[in-house]
């Protein structure tokens, strides 16, 4: 005989290829014997710890949680077998962002200056490809600039300003911005001279003739 794993012959079991003999009294009183020659075969079982990330394909089936799979078949010897397998699957991370910004938006070490969707890829912990999604909204700060030629004075924002220079105001704009104008001022200066003059009669200043006593 060829068996798999063992053999049972009157009422023993044997797991080892070898000749066996059974001894007995026959039907007529006679001491008798039968002699058994048993090749064993080994059946397969083999054990796997297997990780994946999202799926795992064994055998043809795709698994795609973590679990114990058994998977059965006849192996080379002609025997009944089933190998199993111990599988981890770990999953990429899918992170989703949303932020807004002024200007400007740095993001695992990239500046973005414009609004729309970002994406992150890396792998995570468990050494699976993984993407973060970011919706940026870029909102713009106001720096407007402004040149003015004044006499005397300019008043700018609520401030008179009398020297010439650049000035700035900062304020938050209509986006929620830090904003910044900048006044690039000229100040030129008006002519204010002052004459004490004494005429007989009448006296011509600018084209105009005064004949009275008084301040022009």
């Amino acid at each position: 005989r060829t068996e798999c794993d063992s053999y049972l012959w009157n009422d023993s079991t044997y797991t080892e290829t070898g000749d066996y003999v059974y001894s007995y009294t026959n039907g007529n009183g006679c001491p008798s014997a039968d002699t058994l020659h048993l090749t064993i075969v080994a059946s397969t079982h083999n054990s796997y710890d297997s990780t994946a990330c999202e799926s795992y394909t064994w055998h043809g089936v795709t698994y795609s949680t973590s679990g114990t799979y058994v998977y059965t078949y006849t192996n080379g010897n002609g025997c009944a077998s089933a190998d199993t397998m111990n599988l981890t699957i770990n999953y990429g991370t899918h992170n989703v962002l949303r932020d807004t910004a002024c200007d400007t938006y740095t993001w695992h070490e990239v500046e973005y200056t414009t609004s729309g969707t970002k994406l992150y890829s890396y792998t995570n912990a468990n050494g699976c490809a993984s993407v973060d999604t970011l919706f940026l909204v870029i909102k713009a700060s106001t720096h407007n600039s402004v040149t003015r030629t004044e006499c005397d004075s300019y008043l700018w924002n609520d401030s008179t300003y009398t020297e010439t220079g650049d000035y700035v105001y900062s304020y938050t704009n209509g986006n929620g911005c830090p904003s910044a104008d900048t006044l690039h001022l000229t100040i030129v200066a008006s002519t204010h001279n002052s004459y004490d003059s004494t005429a007989c009669e009448s006296y011509t200043w600018h084209g105009v003739t005064y004949t009275t006593t008084g301040t022009y």
